[in-house]
């Protein structure tokens, strides 16, 4: 008698232990969520950074769109597209220290695109070195030279140089792509009024 009781409380702890053992191996075993988690995990070291800023950028959500772009130059350094686009984004914000070295960044990757130029040489413009600015300007010009925009930035720097008829020249320019802009006009008005006060 004492020897079956024996045998069926082993039998019993044997049982627990199995039951106990079938739910080890199910908490073990991950989930089908856990199957996303890491899926997730992976995809996230996998993201495009600039793809990603590209949403945020052109929905306007510049911080979010900054977050990616910087994390983009880790992966991405030599890629001028990103520091342009972090260099609107700091622009946009009066963060003209950053938006600086943004488009410097931009230029010396691609010293060939005229919009990386005429940022950058605005912003020289609006910080009052005109005289670097002007580099700036020409290139964008000389690369681009069918955006009026690009030649009344470089009328104005002539203009601050004192350069009077090179700004004259300029903004004609830009009136010739736009003939009934009216701030072309007036800023040609302006031009003649200083060079006759001089």
């Amino acid at each position: 008698m004492y020897e079956i009781i024996i045998i069926v409380s082993l039998a019993i702890i044997f049982a627990i232990l199995i039951s106990k053992w079938g739910k080890t191996k199910e908490e073990i075993r991950p989930s089908f969520s856990d199957w996303d988690t890491e899926k997730n995990e992976k995809s996230l070291s996998d993201i495009n950074y600039l793809e990603e800023g590209e949403k945020y950028f052109k929905a306007q959500n510049y911080l979010e769109a900054e977050k990616y772009y910087i994390k983009a130059t880790a992966k991405d350094p030599d890629n001028p597209i990103i520091y342009g686009r972090l260099g609107v984004i700091y622009t946009k914000n009066d963060n003209i220290k950053d938006a600086k070295e943004a488009f410097l960044m931009a230029v010396k990757l691609d010293p060939k695109n005229g919009f990386y130029q005429n940022n950058l040489g605005s912003i020289l413009l609006n910080i009052g070195k005109c005289k670097e600015a002007l580099i700036y300007l020409e290139n964008a010009t000389r690369i681009d030279p069918d955006k009026p925009k690009r030649w009344m930035n470089l009328a104005i720097c002539f203009e601050k140089t004192g350069q009077l008829q090179k700004a004259q020249e300029a903004i004609k320019m830009a009136i010739k792509f736009e003939p009934k802009n009216e701030k072309y006009q007036k800023i040609l008005e302006n031009i003649r009024k200083f060079e006759k006060i001089r």
